[in-house]
């Protein structure tokens, strides 16, 4: 079982005009019909990053920080997460800026299993349905554009966005 290794991720909100947009360096591409994401791999300096085409980390559509797997609502340290950039999300940074990247998430169980159970729960609230299994919400949560990672310890990242962090 390959499981989560890495402790945050950063990502960027690809505004719908600027679609297509090739692949940054040290990035991955996360684009559906719902949410369009820059994940960072490796890039660096990223307070001071500019995207062709995107813009720069100082907009809303900048650098937002996923933490260390933590559902930031209810001020857990550890859990799964679900992320979406959307031009019609408007959240709060840290920092003082409007992000249009939004990070749900939930509270680590002890098993993959219940993992997986509030994994579904969380993805049928973000997309309004309801997932009889797990492959199937994660091949949702994909192709609405979503990253999802679980968490760490536990198998259930998304594929293509990072070399020996992320499974199918």
């Amino acid at each position: 079982m390959a499981t989560t290794t890495f402790a945050v991720r950063q990502f960027y909100n690809i505004p719908a005009e600027v679609l297509p947009l090739s692949q940054p360096t040290g990035t991955f591409i996360v684009t559906g019909s719902v949410s369009n994401l820059l994940v960072n791999n490796n890039r660096t300096n990223l307070a001071n990053d500019t995207i062709p085409g995107v813009g720069s980390s100082g907009t809303q559509d900048g650098w937002w920080p996923a933490g260390t797997t933590a559902v930031f609502d209810i001020g857990i340290t550890t859990g799964g997460i679900i992320v979406g950039g959307n031009d019609l999300y408007q959240n709060s940074t840290p920092d003082g800026r409007t992000s249009t990247v939004s990070v749900w998430g939930w509270v680590e169980q002890e098993t993959q299993g219940a993992n997986d159970i509030e994994f579904r729960r969380l993805a049928g609230v973000i997309l309004e349905a309801t997932y009889a299994d797990t492959a199937s919400a994660k091949t949702a949560l994909r192709n609405a554009g979503f990253y999802y990672q679980y968490p760490v310890g536990f198998d259930g990242q998304s594929p293509n966005t990072g070399t020996g962090s992320d499974t199918v």
